[in-house]
């Protein structure tokens, strides 16, 4: 088999490794492997790369079941994408089949060798080429780029103010963001970044980072992302703010 990309979305270390090693049991060094923590990292990494297919958790930290597979799906819609969840949520992953996902396998009952049949008969169905799947990608929808940051510091002196950011990539625990304030290396910060993907596409996310400024010159701030959680937001007009998810 030639050289392929495969994305591996999942925000939970554990599974993520259970399921790279379930193919790599079957198909050795086939495929080169990118993986992301969250849907936002997921999509980005598909916009700058083309894949053959895609593995992916359907409940992720910024998206939940058949949302997960729509997001993927419009970015990608002749990338095969094969879910995975946990036996309490079978259905889900049954339905998203039904939705078009070539097929689903839950956590509990990995198998390797079920695995390499459904990933072997997932390539064999495709039917674009590598370039033509770039182009389609390029065509697609897109999340947008430039994403309003929110920042305090959490140690003397304190400062705060607002800011944006076009790079941020919580897999690699990172994010570059303008700012007002001239941030000294080493100081901590926590970071309130409003999300473009929405929970079950409805409900209105944020990423709250927490980590240190690396670097800030030129009014960029470098920040390592030490922990994060996402919390749902405000919804404007007026709406009352929503229960932190």
């Amino acid at each position: 088999m030639l050289e392929r990309n495969l994305l591996l979305i999942s925000g939970d270390d554990a599974l993520a490794k259970k399921t790279e090693t379930a193919v790599r049991a079957q198909f050795a060094d086939d495929f080169e492997w990118l993986r992301a923590e969250s849907l936002f990292d997921g999509l980005r990494l598909m916009q700058e790369n083309s894949f053959a297919l895609i593995i992916s958790d359907l409940f992720l930290p910024d998206g939940q079941g058949l949302a997960t597979l729509r997001h993927l799906k419009q970015h990608a819609p002749d990338v095969p994408v094969i879910v995975l969840c946990h036996t309490r949520d079978r259905d889900v992953a049954v339905n998203a089949v039904r939705k078009g996902a070539h097929d689903f396998f839950c956590f509990e009952d990995l198998d390797s060798a079920n695995l390499k049949q459904s990933i072997s008969a997932a390539l064999a169905a495709e039917a674009l080429d590598e370039d033509a799947r770039a182009a389609e990608r390029r065509m697609s929808a897109r999340f947008p780029c430039r994403l309003a940051v929110a920042y305090q510091t959490l140690e003397f002196p304190f400062l705060s103010g607002q800011g944006s950011s076009e790079t941020l990539n919580i897999s690699s625990k990172g994010l570059l963001f303008t700012t007002g304030e001239q941030l000294e290396p080493g100081k901590l910060l926590q970071v309130s970044v409003d999300w473009p993907a929405r929970l079950e596409n409805q409900i209105p996310l944020k990423l709250v980072a927490e980590g240190r400024i690396v670097r800030c010159s030129n009014g960029t701030a470098a920040m390592r992302i030490d922990k994060y959680e996402f919390r749902t937001r405000k919804i404007k007009a007026g709406a009352a703010e929503v229960k932190k998810a």
